[in-house]
């Protein structure tokens, strides 16, 4: 074994003449033995660490001895802490802690203060790591996470769409097996009606012979109807129709078909006789109500889903008390089928029964949109009331008919405003009611504001020029209005030309552009020489554009002035003499109107209007040429 050297000096323990230099040799890499270096490498050579010798008596003694020594007193512990016995001599702890310090790689003599920053540097980088690894965790956790939500997220929307699409599918499905339902249901019933009805005859005996008629002697109230004319229309408009309709009702065919069943009962045309009632009618009313009933009571199932409508005229036929008594008994029953359209035309009622009449009607009908009630005069104010009231307060009416329910002079103005405060309300004929508004507006104010009128007659009243200014006024404003009927009334030439002015203002272009274009005002004569419906909206079975009249009022305003060269002088004047940006997007416009114009006129009055396009045309271009020259010359 070789001597080791501390800190180059020579070794106190002197074996072989080794010095401490050649140990401190060994620990380079090398040694000097006898003169001869050796590498540390040599396999004779090994290094044998230094061994104080305080641990080998502390070795030996734990050898020899397996039982533990007793605590060394006090001082001794101390002076363990304080020194270790060296070969030679004592060695003090600082020395122990810079042999510590050079084995670890310090130099001799660094302090306390390096070790400790080196040792804080150290952990502030793993602090570092740990956080960076963790930002890196949560960075990918996020990710995760949003990529699941994104995901989710596509998933959902294509479940929410696979059912909305399911949904959809799923109500016309039902829709398709109600509509299916209800067929069978109908089916059902007729085949019903037609095996229990398969024997039936009419009842009620045959018509009485032309001659029973003649003996009568009624008054036609018309002295160019004659008897022949009196047989025709009670046989054909009564007796045939309510013996055909009375067999449609048995057979089970009404409600089969998907347009409305109509009942007729006498002519609607003003001009027929009025059928008077006689003891010979009466059957044939008995036989039609029990057909009815029989129907509206034909229903297969107890609950009834949907009902089908049915339509009733009776026109110019007397409805005596015993006939209106049978006529309720089934048109006020609720049953397989409901009336949509009510209408008593001159009926020839006694007192308050057809008031009665029309009340049980409209109160057992709640899905009636169209009542009608004309030519019946009321000569009670209460009776009057009483049905305005009813209408008003109906749930679905819509469309009403009361030509003169005012009988005599009686003024309608109140009734008549009470019913256009009903605000479903689209379609009124107040005309014949001796209608006096007395200066006041209240009216025409109901008019100008009201959302859903659609058509309103007030032929044959009593309007005056007064209140044309008040109804136009209303009509700038108004936009739902598209009919307006006033024929007949007290307007002068004054009252006439102001309500044109609102349908026509032909002072300037702008005045014609907003002019009223939704609104035609009848029975005014409102007609423009060389042609028609320059106040008039175009309209097709269709559908209507007011943007088509507005054009035509433009064109015709232009072909006007064109006949007098004025357009390119109107249009300085009308546009601040700025009429170079203006000439150009005339001649756009004349292109776009000529076309509706040409619509509006007569067929013989069309041929000449080919060449009106091209005469404005060219004077507002010779016009425009003229201008720029000027500004040349300037």
């Amino acid at each position: 074994a070789l001597p080791t050297a501390v800190h180059g000096e020579p070794s106190r323990r002197a074996g072989n003449g080794a010095t401490g230099q050649q140990a401190t040799a060994l620990r380079s890499g090398s040694a000097n033995v006898n003169d001869q270096t050796v590498p540390a490498s040599h396999p004779r050579l090994h290094y044998i660490p230094q061994v104080s010798c305080i641990e080998k008596k502390q070795k030996s003694e734990r050898t020899q001895s397996p039982t533990p020594n007793p605590k060394p007193p006090a001082q001794h512990r101390q002076a363990t802490t304080q020194e270790h016995v060296w070969p030679g001599g004592m060695m003090n702890t600082n020395d122990n802690e810079a042999i510590k310090r050079r084995r670890l790689g310090g130099s001799p003599g660094d302090g306390d203060v390096p070790a400790i920053a080196s040792q804080d540097d150290a952990v502030s980088r793993l602090e570092q790591r740990m956080n960076l690894m963790e930002a890196s965790f949560q960075r990918e956790i996020l990710e995760v996470k949003r990529a699941a939500a994104v995901e989710l997220l596509a998933k959902s929307s294509a479940i929410e769409s696979r059912l909305s699409s399911l949904q959809d599918e799923t109500d016309r499905l039902k829709a398709k097996v109600m509509e299916l339902d209800e067929e069978n249901r109908r089916l059902e019933a007729a085949l019903k009606l037609h095996v229990k009805n398969s024997d039936w005859k009419h009842t009620a005996p045959r018509p009485p012979p032309d001659s029973y008629w003649i003996e009568k002697g009624y008054d036609y109230g018309d002295e160019d109807t004659t008897d022949d004319d009196y047989i025709d229309n009670i046989n054909g408009e009564f007796f045939w129709r309510v013996g055909r309709q009375s067999k449609m009702l048995r057979s089970g065919i009404c409600g089969l078909e998907d347009r409305t069943t109509e009942f007729y009962f006498g002519d609607g045309d003003n001009d027929s006789p009025l059928i008077r009632y006689d003891d010979a009618l009466l059957p044939h009313w008995v036989e039609f109500r029990n057909s009815m009933r029989t129907w509206l009571l034909s229903s297969v199932r107890g609950t009834i889903e949907r009902t089908y409508p049915f339509n009733v005229y009776i026109r110019n036929i007397e409805l005596p008390a015993n006939v209106v008594q049978e006529l309720s008994k089934c048109f006020t029953l609720e049953g397989l089928g409901h009336m949509e359209v009510f209408c008593l035309e001159t009926n020839g009622f006694q007192g308050s029964d057809g008031i009665d009449f029309a009340l049980q009607i409209i109160q057992s009908q709640k899905k009636m949109i169209d009542f009608c009630f004309d030519r019946n005069p009321v000569d009670s104010d209460e009776d009057r009331q009483r049905l305005v009231d009813a209408i008003a307060g109906h749930p679905n009416i819509s469309d009403c008919d009361l030509v003169g329910l005012c009988g005599g002079e009686i003024n309608g103005h109140d009734y008549l405003v009470h019913i256009l405060r009903k605000e479903k309300l689209q379609t009124l004929d107040f005309s014949n009611n001796s209608v006096t508004t007395a200066g006041q507006s209240t009216l025409f104010d109901i008019i100008k504001l009201h959302p859903n009128l659609v058509c309103l007659r007030l032929d044959h009243n009593h309007l005056n020029d007064e209140d044309a200014i008040h109804l136009a006024g209303a009509l700038r404003y108004n936009r739902t209005l598209e009919t307006l009927w006033l024929r007949g009334n007290r307007f002068t030439r004054m009252g006439v030309d102001i309500l044109k002015k609102v349908m026509y203002d032909d002072s300037s272009l702008n005045a014609v552009a907003d002019s009223n274009h939704v609104c035609i005002i009848e029975g005014m004569g409102f007609h423009l020489p060389g042609g028609s419906g320059y106040y008039y909206v175009h309209r097709t079975r269709e559908s209507y554009d007011p943007k088509q009249s507005r054009a035509r009022k433009i064109f015709h305003l232009l072909s006007q002035r064109n006949k007098q060269g004025t357009n390119a002088h109107h249009l300085e004047a009308e546009m601040g003499g700025d009429t170079l940006k203006v000439v150009p997007l005339a001649l756009a416009a004349i292109q776009f109107y000529e076309m509706p114009w040409i619509r509006g006129l007569r067929g013989a009055d069309k041929p000449g209007a080919v060449g009106v396009k091209l005469s404005i045309m060219y004077e507002l271009v010779r016009s425009w040429n003229v201008t720029i020259l000027d500004i040349h010359n300037n």
